[in-house]
């Protein structure tokens, strides 16, 4: 008779456990899925919590096994940072994944929740990461179209069973909306705000042109990101050090004429991050930043006509003043300019009633869904 699921906590770097946590997903999607994996230099500072997330909040990593073989595996957080901003009292899951075994889901969700009780919290959410940035949420509409690189989850059409079948329900669905490159037209009421605006002189774009000139503003970026997304609800303030790693990460696979920064004077007033999508060599490079690898990244980067729109912000103050509609030309035109055939714009909360008719008027086509669960654990 098969050994019942076992659930391994990840004690150290030396745990076997810790190849099993990296290498579950490569096994469970293979490399003809649309899956992209995380950078396995990634996932060890995580898995050693060296990553900024851990100076401030705690989390643990579990393993389920079968037989001695890896079959699921989970991470649960106690965001302390954001349960003292947003006065919550909530356990975080995030990177689950898991063979389509409900015993060994059952068994991952049971740890997690027990987890979360001995440290006194109320409530286990999630797929939510490290912050407002970290793609959440369990794919449940739109499976045949690849993510946004790892800025967004992808799994298979089970999970959605698998973790209701644990008794956890919907909290909060966030769409991603498909820009089509030839048919996308600034609105024309919004073209002609944006053109008395720049007219007025006020506002202007910065010329960004390089990664030494992206470099030198990211700071400000983290600030206007810090004060502009303070109405979301799973916004919690980026410390220095957290920006710092989103802002490496984001070079890597960055293109300095593709980020929008809008002044005002000589003030930073708004953002908009554009990415190239680079999926298809992130799934190839299987988590292994090797030359090879890197050079497929380069070459993808100048020759990918599909992109990637995660994080527009615009300081409160602004959003009233035509910096919006200053920012979303400027979108039409880098789209028209590149040639693009389409643009993803990712994790759009079904709260957040604006952006929602910002996307309809722009004629965004919603077109996949992700939903983050959540459960009473008290």
């Amino acid at each position: 008779m098969p050994d019942t699921v076992q659930i391994h906590r990840i004690e150290g770097d030396s745990d076997s456990a810790v190849r099993d946590f990296i290498n579950l997903p490569g096994r469970l999607y293979g490399p003809e899925s649309l899956y992209v994996p995380w950078l396995a230099r990634d996932m060890k500072d995580i898995l050693r919590r060296n990553h900024p997330y851990f100076e401030h909040s705690d989390g643990d990593f579990f393993v389920a096994r079968r037989d001695g073989i890896a079959v699921g595996r989970i991470a649960v957080l106690e965001p302390r940072r954001f349960n003292a901003y947003r006065g919550k009292h909530d356990a975080r899951f995030y990177f689950f994944d898991c063979e389509n075994n409900p015993e060994a889901a059952r068994a991952l969700f049971s740890a997690a929740a027990e987890w979360g009780r001995s440290r006194g919290l109320e409530r286990l959410i999630g797929p939510q990461g490290f912050s407002g940035m970290s793609g959440g949420g369990i794919l449940i509409d739109g499976f045949e179209h690849p993510p946004a690189m790892t800025m967004m989850n992808y799994n298979h059409p089970f999970y959605r069973d698998l973790v209701e079948g644990c008794g956890l329900v919907k909290y909060k669905d966030f769409f991603s909306a498909w820009l089509d490159g030839e048919a996308y037209r600034t609105p024309e009421k919004i073209a002609r705000v944006a053109e008395i605006t720049l007219r007025r002189g006020e506002f202007r774009l910065a010329d960004l042109r390089t990664k030494k000139d992206l470099k030198k503003i990211a700071g400000e970026i983290g600030r206007i990101y810090n004060e502009s997304w303070e109405d979301h609800e799973e916004y919690c303030p980026l410390t220095g050090r957290e920006f710092d790693r989103l802002a490496s990460g984001l070079l890597l696979v960055s293109d300095p004429g593709l980020i929008k920064v809008l002044l005002h004077r000589d003030e930073i007033a708004g953002f908009c991050l554009t990415f190239p999508d680079l999926s298809d060599a992130l799934r190839r490079a299987r988590g292994r930043l090797s030359l090879p690898a890197l050079l497929r990244l380069r070459r993808e980067k100048k020759r990918t006509r599909k992109f990637i729109i995660n994080g527009i912000g615009i300081l409160p103050r602004f959003r009233n003043s035509g910096g919006t509609a200053v920012i979303y030309r400027e979108l039409e035109n880098t789209l028209k300019s590149r040639k693009v055939s389409g643009a993803d714009l990712t994790q759009i909360a079904e709260t957040t009633t604006l952006m929602l008719k910002d996307m309809e008027t722009l004629g965004g086509r919603v077109y996949k869904t992700h939903r983050v669960y959540q459960a009473v654990i008290t």
